[in-house]
C-alpha cells in the first residue's frame, strides 16, 4: 500500500513537472532523441562527429521529492563507453554522431536496471545535449521493482526481459500494444498501467488515462517474460498515426518500433505520434 501510495504521489509531481516543463521527463520518454532510420556514419574516411549525452540519474522518495543518485553507470550497450553519475546524478557520455541503431544501459547496485535504444542522427539528442538540460533517467529500487512484479503475476528478478512502452503525448486512453514480426512468440504476457488500482493489471486490455506515466516504472503497459534479443512492437487501436520512434529504433512499418530486450533488465521504449508536442 505504501508504495502505492508512492504512485499516485508520483503521478501528482508529474502533473507538476507536465505543467511547467512539457513533457513528465523533460523530453527523455516522448520527444527527446528523436530515433530517424539507421545507416553507415561518416563519410570519405572522415570519423563521425562526437556527440554528448548528458543525463540526470534520480529516485522519487516516500514524499515524490526527487533524490538525485550518485554513482549510476551509464553505459554505451556492448562498449567500455561508460561514466558514472556525480553527486548531483549527473552524468556525460559522448558517442559518435554515425546514423547507427545504439543503446544506453543504466545500472546501480540496489536499483532496477534500464536499457534506453536510441539512433545517432541528426536529431540525436534533441534533449540532453546540455548539461542544463539533460535527458531524465528515473531509477526504482530492487524491492519497489519486486512489488510490481508482482501485481502483473511475474518473477522477478525478471525471467527474460521486461518491456514499458509509451506512446507520446502521454496519456492517451485506449492505445494497445501489440508484439509483431517473427518474433511475438517470444513475448510474453501484455500489462497495462490501471488507472482505477494505481497499479499495473494483466487485466486492463489498453492504455487508461493517467498524467505522469512516463515516469512510471513500466511506462503505460508493457509485456513481461520477454526473450532477450530485438524485439518489434506495434501502437494500435486508439493511437493514431505514429511514424517517429523515440526511445527506440525504427520498426518496419508505421506504430512501429524495435528494441532490444537484456536478461534481468527492463527496456524502455517509446514513439512520437502526430499529436506529439514539437
Amino acid at each position: 500500500m505504501r508504495h502505492v501510495i508512492t504512485l499516485i504521489c508520483i503521478a501528482t509531481a508529474a502533473v507538476f513537472l507536465l505543467l511547467h516543463c512539457g513533457d513528465p521527463l523533460y523530453h527523455f520518454g516522448g520527444d527527446g532523441g528523436g530515433a530517424g532510420d539507421g545507416g553507415n556514419g561518416g563519410s570519405g574516411g572522415e570519423p563521425p562527429e562526437a556527440v554528448s549525452l548528458f543525463a540526470y540519474i534520480f529516485e522519487f522518495d516516500s514524499a515524490w521529492n526527487e533524490v538525485a543518485i550518485e554513482g549510476a553507470r551509464l553505459c554505451q550497450l556492448d562498449t567500455d563507453n561508460c561514466a558514472v553519475s556525480d553527486r548531483n546524478g549527473l552524468v556525460e557520455v559522448r558517442v559518435p554522431r554515425s546514423h547507427e541503431e545504439i543503446a544506453f544501459t543504466v545500472e546501480k547496485e540496489g536499483y532496477g536496471s534500464w536499457v534506453y535504444p536510441n539512433v545517432t542522427d541528426e536529431e540525436f539528442p534533441e534533449v540532453g545535449f546540455d548539461p542544463s538540460d539533460p535527458v531524465r533517467f528515473p531509477m526504482y529500487t530492487q524491492e519497489f521493482m519486486a512489488e510490481i512484479a508482482a501485481q502483473i503475476g511475474t518473477p522477478y528478478p525478471w525471467e527474460g526481459g521486461i518491456v514499458g512502452l509509451v506512446r507520446w503525448v502521454s496519456p492517451t486512453k485506449g492505445v494497445r500494444f501489440i508484439a509483431v514480426g517473427p518474433t511475438a512468440d517470444q513475448v510474453g504476457p501484455s500489462f497495462y498501467f490501471d488507472a482505477s488500482t494505481r497499479q499495473y493489471s494483466v487485466d486492463v486490455e489498453a492504455t487508461t488515462a493517467f498524467w505522469g506515466l512516463p515516469d512510471f516504472p513500466l511506462g503505460e503497459g508493457g509485456f513481461a517474460e520477454v526473450r532477450p534479443g530485438v524485439q518489434q512492437f506495434e501502437m494500435a487501436g486508439a493511437a493514431g498515426t505514429c511514424n517517429h520512434a523515440s526511445w527506440a529504433w525504427p520498426g518496419d512499418a508505421p506504430n512501429r518500433i524495435r528494441i532490444p530486450v537484456l536478461q534481468g533488465y527492463q527496456t524502455y521504449g517509446s514513439m512520437r505520434c502526430d499529436d506529439a508536442v514539437p
